[in-house]
């Protein structure tokens, strides 16, 4: 019971608890009762710090003394205590509970319930149920038999709660839908895998004498597969559709490199169902990319004869699939999206060539600033390798030692490849070096290796960054690369056809009891209405089905503005008619926004250095100076940096860069301005725009994290909290986190320092808290639920010992396979903003949704997936998804709607503002503004 916390699991738990401790000798489970004996047992953790921490785990420790009420929170805590002073046996002997197992809970780990309401109904149920000549155990079993018996939907459980959470049980999947919007027929890129309830059956391998390289495992199991036609194995577990005969347990094989002889004894350990064996699937449909002749790459696959030349750029975009095979609410479906990669098609020795003749003598730091850190790929195994050096005293002539059937023997490479069947033209070029590093079987050392590359047999991959600076090259590329939802879906189709067509997967599928649907599952989607957008002067524009407002920012007074009265401008001598425009038309923009904007000092640099900018920053910034406008001749991050820090932390004040090119053009000058006063006003505490917020008294929290490359030890973890009703104005802060940190100790601070800013701008604390994480993988789903969630609520007592908010937290996924369609009679389209998909393709244990909240005008739009992983609120599944769809109206620097809402937008733009510039907190003067803008 993952997520007993939710809806019966914790009440229940804690009868259950109570039975097995009171009675001598507690009766086994009946099978048939909910929940499973996986999640039969919580207990409170005795931990005498407040607030009292009351783990749900099945392996948390329950101590004797839990009927003391000092170490019990109100509600459920003490409620249990009041019971078992009850039910204390004859003697006055307390009842004691038995832990599970004998793990200690982690003091970190809270209750993650829903308050004191359904606990609490399920002991006083359970007091008014029991008569004084009845039984504990009869008590427990009638409460358990009737919720065993009661209907899924929530509306049955005490505490009138609309959540339900499956992990309550493990045979029922989570359902949450909502209810508005216009409904419409949608598919995705989901097929439906129909499975025989077959049986798995698991094997241990064992190899006499052992042998420590798991290839060298394959390749002896491997001589007798013709007892294992079908079968999955990962070097020691070996599982298999059918039982093994008696012959196939002990087997002799040869070992390939001294000929000497391996006895195999395969041991059955246990039967599987084929449904509980995720990972079986996924392995299955990487042999049948294989059947179909498809060449991994990563973890995707790729078709090589269907690449697409692009010959005057040297590329090739070669076109792929990716797949996963999960179980969800609809479900076990096979997860198939179209991708491609872009392969260059010159060889890394005529890049190196070609920079010998262009930089002569000093062609070596040439190529080494354009290979090192790079992938190329082998073009004999299609393996990626990253080049962390160039050797020329190593040519193909050079030799290495080689294992020969024992032996080490000396061989060049050149002769290694010509025995594998390639000739090698070049014999003076110089070898790449790739290093990796890994642990030796049978030691703990992790030992070195050095993997020499011939550059005449490595392929280029990716793109350079002169490449990506080309407009026209990236534009030719993303014709390809950029398919369209018609485009995409027929690749699906094509996909299942040459499944079907192939003789090999099939049987493949029909060994493991397999079949794939031949056609995309089908869903009922809903689209909800457009947003109405208010502007200053009592201005409403109602929403569009593009849900683009570009032309009403323009003509419209901004909800509320900032005069800008003591502003700076600097620039450069060859800027300065640049300069004098920009000031001019930014006063003319500012009118029809009711913006009052004043003449600016102007501040002329004599040069363009870093220094220079930064030593005139340092003159200009005072107290009374409300915006700072740098004018830059060209872009350079150093300078920006430079700027940032120095208007970000040192000497705080709201600054705008403007790079001189993009306001040069006098036809878009007008524009281009126009947003640049936007992002000003917004700097300076000033709002845009504003929607219809329903809650009156809330406070919505976007997390995101920025993780540094060049520093390595350090990421940047960036919070942004909204302290107004509206949800237009936002309190921001950013924190470091060391390597092994835990990053729910800064969250912790951040959400007290933005509830103490709540408090005085407001005068009272929020009721409910919604807080969007981003950048949380599937895998870290349960540990944010069991440790970070825990971590935050223990700050609400930080603020005040009373308060206790509702807190919803919801994890934001971007980067995910999933598409959806919109059917028509054209085909298949792009579905419009504010679709909603939360049945069939969702996910099976988890309360979540997928919202397509924005317009592409070119390929295939990808939705957000947002997953709840703790909702004590009364918010229902139809509120959640709305107000969600509501925030990603509220981001600024865009004039429409963005794929992720608001704060978590904000809090990127921060996290990289810090991570890549400024590398130090910004000041908490500007705490309060969205100085990153």
């Amino acid at each position: 019971m993952a997520d007993a916390g939710r809806g019966r699991g914790r009440g229940l738990a804690l009868l259950q608890a109570l039975k097995s401790q009171i009675t001598e000798s507690p009766a086994p489970q009946d099978p048939r009762q909910e929940p499973s004996t996986t999640a039969s047992v919580a207990a409170t953790a005795n931990v005498a710090a407040k607030p009292n921490l009351v783990p749900d785990t099945a392996s948390s420790v329950a101590p004797s003394n839990v009927s003391s009420t000092s170490t019990i929170p109100g509600g459920r805590g003490k409620m249990a205590a009041m019971l078992l002073s009850k039910m204390q046996k004859p003697g006055g002997d307390k009842p004691t509970f038995t832990p599970a197992s004998d793990v200690s809970p982690s003091p970190s780990i809270i209750s993650q319930g829903r308050g004191a309401g359904r606990g609490l109904q399920l002991l006083q149920n359970l007091r008014k149920q029991t008569p004084a000549s009845s039984t504990v155990d009869s008590s427990v079993e009638n409460i358990t038999k009737g919720l065993a018996a009661s209907s899924v939907s929530s509306a049955n459980l005490p505490g009138g709660k609309n959540k339900y959470y499956s992990e309550i049980s493990q045979t029922k999947p989570v359902v949450m839908k909502g209810e508005s919007g216009t409904p419409c027929d949608l598919t995705a890129n989901f097929i439906y895998l129909k499975y025989e309830d077959n049986t798995v059956f698991e094997y241990e391998v064992r190899y006499e004498p052992d042998q420590d390289y798991k290839h060298l495992r394959f390749k002896l199991l491997n001589e007798h597969n013709h007892f294992f036609q079908q079968k999955t194995f990962d070097g020691t577990t070996l599982y298999v559709p059918h039982k093994l005969p008696d012959e196939a347990l002990n087997l002799v094989s040869t070992n390939p490199y001294d000929n000497s002889k391996v006895n195999i004894t395969i041991l059955y350990r246990r039967p599987r169902l084929l449904r509980e064996m995720i990972h079986i699937y996924n392995m299955l449909f990487k042999h049948i990319m294989r059947d179909l002749n498809l060449v991994r790459f990563g973890r995707q696959h790729f078709n090589e004869k269907a690449a697409i030349q692009i010959p005057q750029y040297k590329l090739e975009v070669c076109p792929g699939y990716v797949t996963a095979v999960d179980e969800y609410e609809g479900g076990l479906m096979l997860t198939l999206d179209s991708t491609h990669r872009v392969l260059r098609t010159q060889t890394v020795l005529s890049l190196i060539k070609e920079t010998v003749q262009t930089q002569g003598a000093g062609w070596k730091r040439h190529i080494s600033d354009a290979l090192i850190g790079t992938s190329v790929m082998t073009t004999y195994n299609k393996k990626l390798f990253r080049v962390d050096s160039i050797d020329d005293t190593i040519t193909p002539r050079s030799t290495f030692e080689k294992n020969e059937k024992g032996q080490m023997v000396k061989i060049t490479y050149l002769d290694y490849y010509k025995n594998k069947g390639i000739d090698i033209m070049d014999m003076d070029q110089p070898m790449l070096i790739s290093r990796d590093s890994k642990r030796m079987p049978g030691s703990e050392q992790v030992t070195d290796f050095m993997i020499c590359l011939v550059p005449e047999l490595c392929q280029l991959t990716g793109l350079s960054d002169s490449q990506r600076s080309n407009f026209k090259l990236m534009k030719d590329v993303a014709t390809y690369t950029r398919i369209t939802p018609n485009q995409r879906h027929a690749a699906f189709k094509k996909y299942i056809q040459n499944v079907l067509e192939n003789e090999t997967a099939l049987n493949r599928l029909k060994g493991w009891g397999l079949t794939i649907a031949p056609e995309t599952i089908e869903i009922a989607g809903r689209t909800l209405a457009p947003e109405t957008l208010y502007f200053g002067n009592n201005v409403k524009v109602p929403g569009q089905p593009n849900s683009e407002w570009n032309g009403d920012v323009g003509k419209n007074s901004v909800m509320q503005a900032v005069d800008i009265l003591r502003w700076v401008v600097l620039f450069t001598d060859r800027d300065k008619q640049v300069a004098s425009d920009f000031v001019e038309t930014i006063k003319r923009c500012s009118r029809p926004m009711g913006i009052n904007v004043s003449n600016p000092d102007m501040v002329r640099l004599p040069n363009d250095r870093t220094d220079t900018y930064v030593m005139a920053l340092k003159k200009c910034i005072s107290s009374q100076l409300q915006v700072v406008v740098a004018i830059c001749p060209t872009i350079r991050d150093d300078r920006y940096a430079a700027i940032k820090k120095i208007c970000c932390a040192e000497n705080p004040v709201p600054s705008q860069v403007i790079n001189a090119r993009t306001i040069m053009n006098s036809q878009k000058i007008r524009s281009i301005t126009q947003k640049i006063l936007l992002q000003i006003n917004c700097k300076l505490g000033g709002t845009l725009w504003h929607i219809s917020i329903p809650f009156k008294s809330a406070m919505v929290v976007g997390i995101d994290s920025y993780h540094d490359a060049s520093r390595k030890k350090r990421s940047v973890c960036a919070f942004v909290a909204s302290y107004n009703q509206s949800m237009t104005h936002w309190y921001s802060k950013a924190v470091f986190q060391e390597r092994g940190q835990e990053i729910v100790d800064s969250l912790k601070s951040c959400l007290v320092d933005a509830l103490k800013h709540y408090l005085r701008i407001n005068g009272r604390l929020p009721d409910r808290i919604i807080i969007y994480r981003d950048g949380v993988g599937d895998g870290q789903l349960k540990l944010l639920k069991e440790y970070e969630i825990p971590q935050m609520e223990v700050s609400f007592s930080v603020v005040d010992d009373t308060y206790k908010p509702t807190l919803t937290y919801i994890v934001v996924q971007k980067r995910i396979n999933t598409r959806i369609f919109l059917k028509s009679r054209e085909g298949f389209s792009n579905p419009a903003p504010g679709t909603i998909v939360d049945h069939k393709i969702t996910r099976r244990d988890w309360y979540d949704f997928l919202i397509v909240s924005q317009k592409v005008n070119q390929g295939t739009v990808t939705p957000t997936h947002y997953v709840v992983v703790s909702d004590n609120s009364p918010m229902s599944p139809d509120q959640c998804q709305r107000l969600t769809y509501k925030l990603c109206h509220l981001y600024y620097n865009w004039p429409g709607t963005v794929r992720v809402p608001a704060p978590c937008q904000y809090a990127h733009k921060l996290a990289s503002l810090v991570g890549q510039n400024i590398h130090q907190q910004p000041s908490e003067a500007l705490a309060d503004k969205l100085f990153f803008l």
